[in-house]
């Protein structure tokens, strides 16, 4: 085997490995729950292309028959068995007595054993991979056990279809602008280095060697900056030519100490030399902008800025150079930070709190099915004040658990008076901050509020951002999980910013999940953003969760989720518009569409 041969299987192993590294925590729950239920020794996922077979998770039992990490040939494992057949699907109870394995290598090495094997298959509906019951004994597989691993090895296809939309970028495979504006903007308690870098004179580069090759720079830029060697770091493509670089730093300190030689390590693996794509070499230079990014949420977005505008200031000045805030500049603050702070302190005592509802509907039958509860807060002087401006505030001031108490009693008294108007049951969603989540004080009220006469049980729906349940995995899921247990109906908003909530989807106690607005905003554009609804839904229908497309806001974007032909519900101002209490009353009564 040629050298070359050698490194291209080398680096297939690798880029098998960390492409999805974030389905690891899923595989890692699947094979649990199916060494619960099949009694065979070992049960492993494992990717492979034509020429290795990289298993990547695996649960040994008494003997250790496959190691995790281990790569294999292809053509001489059994997966290559599940990838041939038609259907992705083999099993065999008794190696020696098949056809199929009589004299394969793996029967000739442990002398007999049983084996069932489930292709995994990409976006694109390519086998690259397969979910894998194995033993050195016979084994009984039942029908049971076929159709367990079919619909595991459903969930884990149907995660990477999803990934594939959600995450990440189609031409380099580095994590898309959507994803890396989440990532960056994300609640973390880490500060972090972030590299703003836009490639030199790339329209030189199309013009010269044409778009193909340009593609091709792009794409080895992108792996470049995925190896380079820094500490927990996460790359992005934000658009054309610009990439993100994402580093975790323990303390902020550090970014004094390790800036200069993050940016200096990223700065060499791009002026490499590029071959192979054109006649001759191609050389890239790159114009940086670096900023600290600190774990003060307020001070976040400027923050960000600050790094594409140094980036922006190197490209006028003459490229090619690295630009490095100062983080010892102080952030700016909310414009009004001072008025909403002195008013905010009065604000619940004089009641200038209310809530606003707004219809969940069904996309099919266009019938109401639940009622999202909305904080507003109505100042005399200054209006409506938007939740984003006050809410920050609020938690800083820490006067929010007393807010959303009153969001919470309040939201049960209307969902009382919900059910008495229209002689049904009608559930109500309210909406709890990270800060809420995570508060013990606030989990016992909740809990003690079970067992109150007037607690509406099932009809009391919980909604916690997606990026909430990144943090803390365990402890998130332990306190779902209570929340469940005690009565409440849950769900995940803001579904498909983070890819941390779909790897533990399966282990989340939830009955629904909103999708992230961004998706509604470009249905009507984007073809792409249509199959990544379909295959977001078709991953929570397996797992009996119900997908609630929000914020749609245009009756061309109602018109394309209703064209989806899926079992979809939807919210938003073209569906209905937030109304208080008793307008939302007049109005459904005059209307008749709170009828079931």
């Amino acid at each position: 085997m040629t050298d070359d041969r050698l490194r291209k299987e080398e680096d297939t192993v690798n880029n098998s490995h960390i492409r999805y590294e974030a389905l690891h925590p899923l595989v890692e729950e699947i094979l649990e729950k199916l060494s619960e239920r099949i009694g065979v020794n070992t049960l492993f996922f494992a990717l492979n292309d034509s020429y290795s077979n990289f298993v990547v998770k695996a649960i040994n039992q008494e003997r250790q028959l496959i190691e995790e990490g281990s790569t294999h040939v292809f053509q001489h494992v059994l997966c290559k068995l599940v990838v041939d057949e038609m259907d992705g699907k083999v099993s065999i109870n008794e190696l020696l007595n098949d056809p199929l394995t009589v004299n394969h290598p793996v029967t000739k090495a442990l002398g007999n054993g049983s084996f069932l094997g489930v292709a995994i298959k990409n976006a694109e509906n390519e086998k690259i991979g397969t979910l894998c019951a194995f033993d050195d004994q016979p084994f009984d597989f039942k029908e049971q056990d076929i159709a367990l691993v079919e619909r595991y090895a459903d969930i884990i296809s149907k995660s990477i279809n999803v990934e594939t939309y959600v995450i990440k970028d189609a031409l380099t495979d580095v994590y898309n602008e959507r994803y890396m504006n989440r990532l960056i903007s994300s609640v973390t308690i880490h500060p972090a280095f972030l590299m703003v870098l836009n490639l030199d004179r790339f329209h030189a580069i199309n013009a010269t060697h044409g778009y193909r090759a340009g593609n091709e720079v792009l794409r080895e830029i992108a792996n470049r900056l995925k190896y380079v060697p820094l500490p927990n770091h996460v790359v992005g493509r934000m658009d054309g030519n610009e990439f993100v670089v994402l580093a975790a730093l323990e303390q902020e300190q550090e970014f004094e100490q390790y800036a200069e030689d993050y940016a200096r390590i990223v700065t060499e693996a791009i002026e490499q030399p590029i071959v192979g794509v054109a006649a001759e070499p191609i050389q890239v230079t790159a114009s940086s902008g670096v900023s600290l990014l600190t774990g003060d949420m307020a001070s976040r977005q400027t923050q960000i800025y600050a790094a594409e505008a140094l980036m922006q200031q190197v490209k006028h000045e003459g490229k090619q150079r690295t630009s490095f805030v100062n983080p010892n500049r102080n952030a700016e603050q909310h414009p009004f930070a001072s008025v909403l702070e002195s008013e905010l302190s009065h604000a619940l005592e004089r009641g200038q709190f209310e809530l606003y509802y707004q219809w969940i509907v069904d996309a099919k039958q266009e019938r109401y099915v639940a009622v999202e509860a909305l904080l507003r807060w109505n100042h005399p002087v200054l209006g409506f004040v938007s939740p984003t401006d006050f809410i920050p505030i609020a938690e800083k001031m820490e006067i929010f658990p007393d807010i959303g108490r009153f969001t919470i009693c309040q939201a049960i008294l209307d969902q009382r008076r919900l059910e008495e108007t229209f002689g049904r049951k009608i559930s109500v969603a309210v909406n709890l901050s990270a800060s809420q989540f995570e508060s013990d004080q606030l989990f016992s009220e909740l809990l003690r509020l079970t067992e109150e006469s007037y607690f509406p049980g099932e009809r009391l729906i919980l909604e916690i951002r997606e990026e909430v349940l990144q943090t803390r995995r365990r402890f998130a899921i332990k306190r779902l999980e209570q929340l469940r247990q005690a009565g409440y109906r849950l769900t995940v908003d803001h579904f498909g910013s983070h890819y941390a909530s779909l790897n533990s989807l399966l282990r989340l106690p939830v009955q629904a999940v909103k999708l992230d607005p961004i998706f509604t905003r470009r249905l009507v554009q984007n073809q792409l953003e249509r199959s990544m609804i379909r295959s977001v839904h078709s991953l929570t229908s397996t797992l009996n969760i119900a997908l609630v497309i929000q914020e749609v806001e245009t009756a061309s974007q109602l018109q394309q989720i209703q064209v989806l032909d899926e079992q979809l519900y939807m919210q938003g101002y073209e569906v209905h518009h937030p109304q208080p209490i008793e307008q939302l009353l007049i109005e459904d009564i005059v209307r008749g569409r709170a009828e079931v």
